[in-house]
């Protein structure tokens, strides 16, 4: 069978996924988020081999979630930086730390704490629906269809889960 390219589905989690989604590339972010920009510092943090971060470095940038900025001239020395693109994957983040930190933290508890700067707490990530700021849950919500949605691979019986949007109801943008 044939590999799908996951940016050809018609779905924003595949193509997603399919940017952000092979196995190193969420801990790059993370250390970017840390701050830890220069590539020696990211290869020597994650131990991974350099021809490895250099290939998911360069698809960060071809992407536009990172840029490079230079940082010393002589020798010119880059360090990797988010875009606002790039800064948008944040919620991303704080969810699958929240989950790994809620499911698979152990004994021990989790390895990081985020605390939020306005109240000086440990927080986590939760999603909150953009009008009202209620909680949302995988019980609290529907799935539609949304105006860029068509079948083809990787959405072959999603559109047969989902319900039309009731009558007067804008899609989401």
């Amino acid at each position: 069978m044939a590999k799908t390219d996951l940016a050809d589905i018609a779905c924003s989690i595949a193509r997603t996924v399919g940017i952000v989604g092979e196995r190193w590339t969420p801990l790059i972010l993370r250390d970017l988020f840390l701050g830890i920009t220069r590539f020696e510092d990211l290869r020597r943090d994650l131990g991974i081999a350099s021809n490895v971060l250099t290939d998911r470095l360069r698809a960060l940038r071809d992407h536009e979630i990172v840029e490079t900025r230079v940082y010393q001239e002589n020798p010119t020395r880059t360090e990797y930086v988010l875009t606002e693109r790039g800064r948008d994957l944040y919620p991303v983040l704080t969810m699958l730390l929240a989950w790994g930190d809620r499911w698979l933290a152990g004994d021990d508890g989790p390895p990081l704490s985020v605390v939020h700067h306005d109240c000086g707490r440990v927080t986590e990530g939760v999603v909150v629906c953009g009008e009202c700021a209620a909680p949302v849950t995988a019980d609290n919500v529907t799935w539609h269809p949304g105006p860029g949605g068509k079948g083809g691979p990787g959405v072959a019986l999603v559109g047969t889960r989902l319900a039309p949007l009731p009558d007067g109801l804008p899609s989401a943008e």
